[in-house]
């Protein structure tokens, strides 16, 4: 579930959506309100000019409309801003309308236990920031910075240069833990887990513009125990929602995503993750209780609830956003399947395009949300139900093994 809303991921290098998305991953452009005390806001265009330096989107941005049989997410077609988590602000999805990058704040060298997340997607690259957990290179960002990527590099304090994978991440929560390979003695972020309160002085760090080099913005805690909730931006279908946020009115931007919100000590209290498209900027942070508590739990391995290790499973199609091009008229699903990817799971149960798919492992799936959340459930080879109506009308059950995605 890739959401920027107004997020702070980095969306520079997006790609022009594509007529169909993959399965596992791929929302249209979401429109963000707050609740709790919070103003409304509405997700601004979050592609941006890629820099020099290759970054890009904070979240993965769109594919160029093809997948593989990992179903790997890429843009739903009908979104203005770069697709995947990754896109958009959180990441929303979708196509990039292209602009100059953003920065917000005073340049700095280095910050003790913050890094650097450059990832590439299809059809584009993202980046965006993380919080070093453990000296061995446990690293803690949004799940939104990696999310649809197939490759991802890190960059220390000491400009050395890491390449990461995924050990396991929450869509939910939007948080992720990866792992840096052969990394040791890295200098680790100190964590405050206090609740903070409304007025206590913060500062937020993060990959400014996706421009390679950390930034910093001060402010206060404006609010707190605040709820964001993202949808489509003409309905409230696929909406997903974050609650306990912090507020704050530091000026964060696309690329802080991931990075910590500091308090005076210059502790961790918060994890940079979205901010509104108005003037002045209002910024939303995940507790850095709320992200330890599913980090841990990652690290532990514990895939329940809505935690997931490891590599996602795939069903192997491509789905569109929008009525069905083929069969009734009648017949309308964000699950319309575009294409059967060769050798996927999808092929293999007799699945064809035009079908609607209806449930995955006995649960009901209605958009691209939904059966992301329920592939997400399962691992690679596991054994699942799938349900589809094919384009004639005629309903289907069949029983698949799930294979393995080649994106995060």
């Amino acid at each position: 579930m890739n959401r920027l809303i107004a997020s702070v991921a980095a969306i520079t290098a997006l790609a022009v959506a594509p007529t169909a998305i993959a399965v596992d991953r791929a929302l249209p452009q979401y429109r963000v309100s707050v609740t709790a005390a919070a103003p409304a806001t509405t997700s601004p265009s979050t592609g941006t000019t890629p820099p020099s330096t290759g970054s890009g989107s904070s979240g993965s941005s769109s594919s160029s409309g093809s997948s593989d049989s990992s179903g790997s997410s890429g843009s739903s077609g009908s979104a203005s801003d770069g697709q995947q988590p990754g896109n958009g602000w959180w990441g929303g999805r979708g196509s990039a309308d292209q602009s100059s990058a953003t920065t917000s704040g005073t340049q700095i060298a280095s910050s003790p236990g913050v890094v650097m997340i450059d990832t590439v997607v299809t059809g584009g690259e993202g980046a965006g920031t993380g919080i070093v957990l453990r000296s061995d290179g446990v690293v803690l960002t949004n799940y939104h910075v990696v999310e649809g990527s197939t490759q991802i590099r890190v960059t220390t304090g000491d400009s050395k240069k890491y390449t990461a994978t995924v050990m396991g991440y929450d869509s939910t929560n939007d948080i992720a833990v990866l792992k840096l390979a052969d990394a040791s003695n890295l200098t680790t972020a100190t964590l405050d887990t206090a609740k903070v309160v409304v007025g206590d002085k913060v500062t937020a760090i993060g990959q400014g513009g996706g421009q390679g080099v950390l930034y910093t913005t001060s402010g206060s805690v404006t609010a707190v125990d605040q709820q964001i909730t993202a949808s489509e931006s003409s309905t409230s279908a696929n909406s997903e929602t974050l609650n306990g946020l912090i507020e704050t009115d530091a000026q964060i931007v696309p690329g802080y995503s991931g990075g910590p919100l500091l308090d005076s000590d210059g502790e961790v209290v918060g994890i940079d993750t979205a901010a509104s498209s108005t003037t002045p900027i209002t910024g939303y942070a995940i507790t850095i209780s709320t992200a330890v508590s599913i980090a841990n739990k990652i690290q532990s391995g514990d895939d329940s609830g809505t935690v997931h290790i490891g590599k996602r499973a795939a069903l192997g199609v491509e789905i569109s956003s929008g009525r069905s091009a083929y069969g009734p008229a009648q017949q309308s699903s964000s699950l319309q399947v575009m294409a059967v990817l060769s050798g996927g799971a999808a092929e293999a149960a007799g699945m064809t395009a035009g079908s609607i798919i209806t449930s995955i492992g006995g649960t009901s799936v209605t958009d691209a949300s939904s059966l992301t959340d329920a592939l997400d459930q399962h691992q690679p080879g596991d054994k699942v139900s799938v349900g589809w109506t094919d384009a004639s009308g005629q309903t289907h059950q069949a029983t698949v093994t799930l294979g393995t995605a080649t994106t995060n």
